[in-house]
């Protein structure tokens, strides 16, 4: 591991990260992001009892957690107050069931959820332009639902070529591959999917559904990451993938990425790179489809775009970072997207870290604009402190402040959230 990444203090998320890339077996790059089932697990090695560290060493680990979420503005879309709240409880695990304690593992991954709203309006539709909403065309949390519950991630993750790259088949979240960055977690870093994956100029599949997806290291810096999934897939239904994956009217979300890191173990720190990603028309994720009752869709465009992102410590504890995209088509919320921001990992103690980002975004033309008459430019910032109390709780106050919401007849939008996480 290098001198720099070794002399930063860790986060919570930096542990999640450099403990799974650099502990055991998983010497290799990690393909996935700080929220799959292996790098959320990493962070909570400290905290494990003797009989779940034996259960560790046979190659056997899980974890659980409940998070919950409420956020208020005073500026909903005709001015008055507004709030939303949810929670979401987890079930993961990982057990190396070929080659443990080999760089060759393979692995069998799940994670199940429930998600459930305390109020009518869940976080996830807080942004929009409902009466209970502020009117932002965006996703303030996207990760807070009320779809009950759902599966994640089933699949069998395989390590090849002695650890230096990566095969996950299955039902699988997409963005734990697609455009990751050390702060893209809604669990732990910026809960706005502007500072998310795809910075909201990429369409995104269902978080759990049939995938296949690849990563492997290109010499010591370059790598490269692809994947294709099902664009019709419901987490809350996996099994009904196999119709929708393999079926005549299929629709898919592909991506390629290549970039270029510091060094292996620092695959989502000090990177850049280009993603590019294209979905069929068809699928359950365009802003013109409509989904019947039966899962049908009908209408729905194809989408296109590529993304690109920076990333990289300054100093042992500063991370700078720029990223964004361009899109085409009716799948994307935005067709221009620009984030920068940086992330202040170790402040106040080791596990804390602080976030602050800018987003600047267009609207979509073909749809937003053209048929819900959306306003065409928004500009939103994010503001987080994540701070854990003891082994086993975090606490996450976050404000937002969004200027010109596109549905909004308000001039602004503040939003004042706060987070909490309880973990074993």
């Amino acid at each position: 591991m290098s001198t720099q990444l070794m002399n930063v203090k860790p986060t919570t998320l930096c542990l999640a990260i450099i403990s799974t890339l650099s502990t055991g077996s998983i010497m290799a790059a990690n393909f996935e992001g700080p929220d799959s089932v292996e790098n959320t697990i990493a962070q909570q090695t400290e905290q494990k009892k003797d009989w779940r560290n034996q259960l560790a060493d046979k190659g056997f680990t899980f974890g659980a957690d409940y998070f919950a979420l409420g956020l208020k503005s005073p500026n909903g879309v005709d001015g008055s107050n507004v709030n939303a709240a949810s929670g979401v409880a987890r079930l993961y695990g990982s057990w190396n069931l070929l080659g443990h304690g080999t760089d060759n593992v393979g692995s069998l991954v799940w994670k199940v959820e429930h998600r459930h709203s305390y109020t009518d309006t869940d976080p996830k539709s807080f942004a929009w332009l409902g009466q209970d909403q502020v009117g932002y065309a965006g996703m303030i949390a996207p990760a807070f639902s009320d779809q009950g519950f759902r599966v994640t991630d089933l699949n069998w993750k395989q390590k090849i070529s002695d650890g230096r790259g990566s095969i996950i088949v299955g039902w699988q979240d997409v963005t734990n591959y697609v455009d990751v960055y050390a702060l893209a977690s809604p669990w732990s870093g910026f809960t706005n999917l502007a500072f998310s994956t795809g910075a909201g100029a990429m369409g995104l599949p269902d978080d759990g559904v049939l995938a296949i997806s690849a990563g492997h290291m290109l010499g010591d810096n370059f790598y490269i990451i692809g994947g294709i999934a099902d664009a019709k897939g419901k987490s809350e239904d996996i099994f009904d993938g196999f119709d929708t994956a393999f079926g005549g009217d299929a629709a898919y979300f592909k991506t390629l990425e290549i970039g270029w890191t510091a060094s292996q173990d620092q695959i989502y720190t000090d990177n850049l790179h280009l993603t590019f990603w294209h979905m069929d028309a068809g699928s359950r994720h365009s802003l013109s489809s409509t989904v019947l009752e039966d899962g049908t869709v009908i209408g729905g465009e194809s989408g296109q775009g590529v993304n690109f992102s920076w990333s990289q410590f300054v100093t042992p504890q500063i991370m700078p970072f720029v990223r964004g995209g361009i899109s085409e088509g009716d799948v994307a919320l935005y067709d221009r997207s620009l984030s920068v921001g940086m992330g202040y990992f170790g402040l106040g103690q080791p596990t804390n870290n602080l976030g602050f980002a800018i987003n600047w975004s267009q609207t979509n033309e073909d749809t937003l604009q053209t048929f819900l008459n959306a306003g065409e430019r928004q500009v939103a910032a994010e503001l987080y402190y994540n701070m854990q109390w003891g082994d086993h709780v975090q606490i996450t106050p976050d404000i937002q402040y969004i200027k010109d919401p596109a549905f909004s007849s308000e001039s602004h939008a503040w939003v004042f959230g706060i987070r909490a996480r309880i973990f074993i």
